[in-house]
């Protein structure tokens, strides 16, 4: 694999963070991967060309930003997208926040934690390498 040449740009959240919650993200698969009573949180993959289910490919989960308070996965699609037309799969998580669901920061690490152990345990449906999967963020999604 080339070495990664990827500028970063974050959107501000208040851009991304418009419209109906959970967000519909045109060329991601949404899956479901928690649910705490009423609020069901998912995943969005980003498969690359090429990819199959028996794939050991790299993979990257992002949190988005918002100060536990607010934000949506939308924040990190350019950077999924972009990782995944290198050969990654790609996540951009979702996570409970104060405004939607009156949470603490502790929730907002349960659910980051439950995302990557979600990928992990899925790995091999996924067609991730669950040695290779990494994980990032902006602000409040970097701290979790």
């Amino acid at each position: 694999m080339k070495p990664l040449n990827i500028a970063i740009s974050l959107l501000p959240v208040a851009i991304v963070a418009r419209g109906n919650y959970p967000p519909e993200i045109p060329d991601a698969e949404k899956i479901p991967f928690k649910t705490i009573g009423s609020v069901t949180l998912n995943l969005y993959m980003f498969k690359p060309d090429g990819w199959k289910n028996s794939d050991k490919r790299p993979a990257a989960v992002f949190f988005f930003g918002g100060g536990w308070n607010h934000g949506s996965p939308e924040h990190f699609v350019p950077q999924c997208k972009a990782l995944s037309r290198r050969g990654m799969v790609t996540f951009a998580a979702d996570y409970r926040v104060a405004s939607r669901n009156r949470t603490k920061g502790k929730d907002c690490v349960d659910d980051a934690r439950d995302a990557m152990r979600f990928v992990r345990s899925l790995a091999q449906e996924l067609g991730v390498d669950p040695n290779r999967i990494a994980a990032g963020g902006g602000s409040a999604g970097g701290h979790i």
